[in-house]
């Protein structure tokens, strides 16, 4: 327990830090040009950061689970500690020599570095590739989260600072507009795009420590560290959210397109259906299809519900099968291909049960059933919801040697429930709203899949802390970077700011909603550098890029080596198996 409050405060001490090292990166320009005092600039930035930490998570996932395989190495709170602290030591070495190296890419270090170590080398336990076959721009894994983009997104910043800076000397030069209407112009209009690149540099940064928060959470939670606690620790639990939380999106569209214990609202499931299925649940994809093809929610598009129906057809999903031969047999939305349609037709798995409760295995679980069965009642005794939640599937079963007592089985979910286990918040919504061993109830059924979806997101309660702590480092600034970026890298003004801010922040905010956690720094410098070349190609002082150049490179590998280095001291004074 104490260890896991350790990481979280290391993790937000790496926040502080990365809020006054990365301060320069939303208002050294804005400083640099006059626009704003420094004092009115921190000031700013750290309203606009505390504002913007609070929007979204999808970068945070992607810190909590999109890097590290927990199938080959179970990341523990030691291994978070010497994480951020080689993250942590990096970036106080480039602070103190005023370098804008990325506290993102440092931390994704120190991350992949600690995990190699507790992996004992073995380089699996990183996720280097996930290709998504049908959008590729979606993949994951380290390759396309953070290495492509280490190099495409300070490239897009860099051409599109340059053509927004080309773009405005164009326009002056057109309107003739003299240097003091300019700089009036553009002054104003930089604290708008200063605000705005704050707002993504919150929303960027401070979500991979959340990202790191929520990992050493779901870690503790995994290895039974807050099963004693008593339900007023609840917040700690954090469980890993798994198919259940995806199956609830799916339950809740079929209840709102039917109007069942929700009002009736097609687009409402439409979104529910689409928010599902693009995490591969197979009953979503076939019901989002059926929407494009009833013109239910969305308009009516044969095209798109055969792609949705292929993807749902993958899998042992029989009625997905069945409506894409249909749509083979009837030439819609695809060729008319008879061949295809009687392949599909083939060996069609069963029609699942309403109510169909999974049994799946937890980490540490024992292979043989008998050892499995006391494992999983000596840890549920414990009050382990997942465990609990296992053991409930069993039971409804009679799995494994566990008795069929389904009576058991739901006072099971429900222990587990009260810990907010998604899993046994969706078994129990399907219980209840098919009237299965307990009352049919619809409300209380929507109420148990809200639960559970909810769960999917990064915790309010860490988002707050998070957004608070980035704030506080900011007020803290980082003269010694803004000096670099602001003066010694490009000489600027107003109209030279806001095209960088603009160009900036666009690129951000394009990474973070695919969920990329990309270098702020990086961006903001290739920005100032593109316009800087917009004016001329010798107005940069290319000695100062070519040292930030070399800091973004051996960012990764140090932050990694630290990391490495550390999680193997550790292992070596006995602290880490």
């Amino acid at each position: 327990m104490e260890l896991v409050l350790l990481v979280i405060l290391v993790a937000l001490i790496f926040e502080y830090i990365n809020g006054f090292h990365d301060t320069a990166n939303s208002i050294a320009t804005v400083v640099s040009t006059k626009v704003l005092t420094p004092r009115q600039a921190v000031i700013m930035a750290a309203l606009a950061n505390l504002g913007g930490a609070m929007l979204g998570t999808a970068v945070a996932k992607t810190i909590s689970s999109g890097l590290i395989d927990s199938k080959v190495v179970t990341v523990t709170s030691e291994m978070l500690v010497c994480a951020l602290l080689g993250g942590i030591t990096w970036n106080l070495i480039t602070w103190w020599f005023g370098m804008p190296s990325s506290s993102s890419h440092a931390l994704i270090g120190g991350l992949c570095g600690a995990a190699l170590a507790g992996a004992h080398g073995n380089w699996k336990a990183i996720i280097w590739s996930q290709p998504n076959p049908d959008q590729w721009i979606k993949s994951g894994g380290l390759w396309y989260k953070v290495i492509i983009p280490m190099f495409s997104s300070p490239m897009g910043g860099f051409i599109l600072g340059f053509l927004i800076m080309a773009l405005l000397y164009l326009l002056v030069s057109l309107f003739r507009l003299t240097p003091r209407i300019v700089n009036l112009t553009f002054g104003k209009a930089q604290i708008l795009s200063a605000a705005a690149m704050g707002v993504m540099h919150g929303t960027n940064d401070a979500q991979k420590t959340m990202g790191i928060i929520a990992l050493a959470l779901m870690a503790a939670t995994s290895a039974g560290t807050f099963d004693h606690l008593p339900r007023f620790f609840n917040w700690l639990y954090y469980p890993v959210a798994g198919t259940a939380v995806y199956e609830s999106f799916n339950q809740l569209g079929e209840m709102a397109r039917d109007g069942q214990g929700l009002p009736q609202n097609v687009h409402q499931a439409a979104w529910d259906f689409r928010h599902a299925a693009e995490k591969n649940c197979a009953n979503a994809q076939y019901n989002l299809a059926l929407l494009y093809l009833e013109g239910r929610g969305v308009e009516v598009n044969y095209r798109t519900a055969a792609e949705w129906l292929e993807r749902a057809a993958k899998g042992p999903h029989r009625a997905a099968r069945e409506k894409l031969a249909e749509l083979y047999q009837k030439g819609m939305g695809v060729p008319k291909d008879e061949a295809k349609a009687a392949a599909l037709l083939e060996n069609l798995p069963p029609a699942p049960e309403p109510v169909n409760i999974p049994l799946r295995k937890i980490d540490g679980q024992p292979a043989e059933e008998a050892a499995a069965l006391a494992w999983l009642q000596e840890r549920a005794g414990r009050n382990n919801a997942d465990a609990q939640s296992v053991l409930a599937a069993w039971h409804w079963h009679g799995h494994g040697g566990a008795q069929k007592d389904r009576a058991l089985a739901v006072r099971l979910w429900e222990q587990s429930a009260r810990r907010h286990h998604p899993e046994a918040l969706y078994c129990l919504g399907l219980l209840h709203r098919y009237g299965v061993e307990v009352p049919l109830n619809l409300p209380l059924a929507a109420r148990y899949f809200h639960q559970a979806a909810k769960m999917e997101g990064i915790k309010l309660w860490i988002k707050v802390v998070c957004a608070i702590t980035m704030a506080a480092g900011t007020a803290a600034g980082g003269w010694r970077i803004i000096k670099t970026l602001g003066h010694k890298m490009v000489k600027l003004q107003p109209i030279n700011g806001f095209a960088a801010e603009t160009s900036s922040a666009t690129m951000i905010f394009l990474a973070i909603t695919l969920g990329i956690p990309v270098s702020t720094t990086h961006n903001i410098s290739a920005a100032i550098m593109g316009v800087g070349c917009a004016r001329r190609f010798n107005a940069l002082r290319w000695t100062v890029v070519e040292r930030m150049v070399w800091a973004w490179i051996f960012t990764i590998p140090i932050s990694g080596g630290l990391g490495y280095l550390l999680c193997r001291i550790s292992q070596w004074m006995g602290w880490i198996q």
